[in-house]
């Protein structure tokens, strides 16, 4: 991308249209960054959003939002955390903190994040795919992203036929073997889950567990080129070309990128990372990136933020940030 292009990205992503995706081009990719009372103040305005507004106006006063399901579930409140990791929001706005506060009280019971309130609700992709924002939004200590992170190294599994890797501990409850987890391929969503959440605790506070584990979910990751099949040059499962801004429990090649970039920015110069990152490049349209579907209709439906079909801030500004990782990280080499 030249620098020109860059440029006019950046221009574009800083439309008043979108406070928070404006706050989050202004703290991370504008040079010179603007000053604390200018982020300040872009920041401010997150919160008045009225697409931001629509989500939270539902959330209950102990930090839930509401489920339709016959059996209580978090599905919503994951959804919704995800949508205000999205905008920047973090432990110290209110909405997330007494949502952090409902989630270690009513989902935490068993040890690690549950999507119900059981054991049989604690998945690997939906603990990786929660806990990666909860870090982001600064909950790192927290019990509840703490608890989590050390399931997943007593547990998850990094498993590829003969190559075996991961926690070797055995889990009490069967949900992980009826959904086909821990077969004798590692199920992908498990695996891409749990990669983004230990590539999202910062190096300095990475344990040698951490640091084990992730390098075993590397070692997986290599032998699928990041996100294809081991034997086929075509994607694992559809979705990971189909751009979104909630998952649920998946991910997406935007979402895996952003892992690798988390880990070690450096990895841009092993040749599956770059493979990778160019067929993210050719799925971009002039360097935007389209929002193709969204999941995670529980919570609202549809998600109010960006229409579908169209060049969605929010991913663009998440492309760039990696790209800027990546090659910084390139020239420091």
């Amino acid at each position: 991308m030249t620098p020109e292009r860059h440029a006019e990205l950046v221009e574009w992503l800083s439309s008043p249209d979108n406070p928070p995706v404006r706050y989050l081009t202004a703290r991370d990719l504008v040079e010179p960054t603007p000053s604390n009372t200018a982020l300040g103040d872009l920041r401010s305005q997150i919160l008045d959003w009225e697409p931001l507004r629509l989500v939270l106006n539902s959330q209950r006063d102990d930090g839930s939002f509401p489920f339709a399901q016959k059996t209580p579930t978090a599905q919503p409140t994951f959804t919704a955390l995800d949508l205000m990791h999205r905008c920047g929001l973090d432990v110290t706005d209110e909405p997330v903190a007494v949502m952090v506060e409902y989630l270690s009280e009513h989902h935490l019971g068993k040890g690690a994040l549950s999507y119900t309130s059981g054991g049989s609700g604690i998945l690997p992709c939906y603990i990786g795919v929660v806990v990666t924002s909860l870090i982001g939004m600064g909950a790192f200590e927290t019990e509840l992203v703490q608890s989590s992170i050390q399931w997943l190294i007593d547990h998850q599994r990094f498993d590829h036929k003969d190559t075996l890797a991961g926690g070797p501990e055995p889990w009490p409850y069967q949900a992980p073997v009826n959904y086909g987890c821990w077969d004798s391929v590692s199920c992908y969503h498990g695996v891409a889950g749990a990669f983004r959440a230990l590539a999202a605790i910062p190096r300095e506070q990475r344990t040698p567990a951490v640091a084990e584990r992730l390098e075993q979910a590397l070692e997986y990751l290599r032998i699928h080129r990041l996100y294809k099949r081991s034997a086929l040059d075509k994607p694992l499962v559809r979705h990971l070309t189909q751009f979104f801004l909630v998952g649920d429990y998946r991910s997406d090649l935007l979402d895996m990128l952003q892992g690798v970039a988390d880990a070690d920015p450096a990895l841009a110069s092993e040749d599956w990372v770059r493979s990778a990152y160019d067929d993210m490049a050719g799925l971009t349209d002039d360097g935007k990136v389209t929002l193709v579907k969204n999941y995670g209709r529980r919570l609202i439906d549809p998600i109010p933020f960006e229409p579908i079909g169209a060049p969605s801030r929010f991913l663009t500004y998440q492309w760039l940030t990696i790209q800027h990782a990546f090659d910084t990280a390139l020239v420091a080499a």
